[in-house]
């Protein structure tokens, strides 16, 4: 049986651009630029004959019939995420692996103290982006202004015991960013309840 598929990317752009209503923070995302996001989902609105978003000059808004494809998008990214996950060996049984700069662990924030002791994860100090390159760690959270190309980042503002706060940066693998780990550990590190 042959499946009739639009353009996959253009779905990935359109799902993420649609969560965040920005095709900038779709593009963080998915580590591409904003107009990589906006070609891929201009291509998957010619594929499907229909306007998924009205374009304003503050942003985006779903029209009717991407409100209603939206959810089956979701649901089937999450079913393709779930299936990888029970038959990926390298994946089974293996903790997200998190580096944390000396820097950061020695600053006293709350949020990475409960972030090395969570049973979820398995953290050192590292600070090297070479290990996140090569493979060794799943993420790098450091104090950081940068970007670096083929990684996705997230901005956190951490807050020590005595009220100081700093911005630190999540470096992810981008086939990592977004996954179900992921998202725990951007609550854990916001102060946010977990799903």
């Amino acid at each position: 049986m042959s499946y009739r598929l639009p353009p996959l990317n253009g779905l990935r752009a359109f799902e993420a651009a649609a969560r965040h209503l920005s095709f900038k923070r779709a593009a963080d995302e998915l580590c591409v630029t904003p107009g990589a996001v906006s070609q891929q989902v201009k291509a998957l609105e010619t594929a499907l004959g229909v306007q998924l978003f009205r374009r304003l000059p503050r942003g985006l808004v779903l029209t009717a019939e991407a409100e209603a494809y939206l959810p089956v998008i979701t649901d089937s990214f999450r079913a393709i995420s779930e299936a990888t996950a029970r038959i990926a060996p390298t994946l089974t049984g293996r903790r997200f692996r998190i580096g944390i700069a000396q820097e950061v662990v020695s600053a006293g924030y709350g949020a990475v103290q409960d972030l090395r002791k969570s049973r979820t994860v398995q953290t050192r100090e590292s600070d090297d982006l070479a290990e996140l390159f090569d493979g060794d760690l799943d993420a790098l959270l450091r104090r950081s202004e940068g970007t670096h190309p083929g990684l996705h980042v997230d901005r956190i503002e951490l807050t020590a015991a005595d009220g100081a706060s700093q911005t630190a940066a999540l470096f992810t693998l981008p086939a990592l960013a977004g996954c179900h780990e992921h998202r725990q550990i951007l609550r854990l590190l916001r102060g946010q309840t977990a799903d």
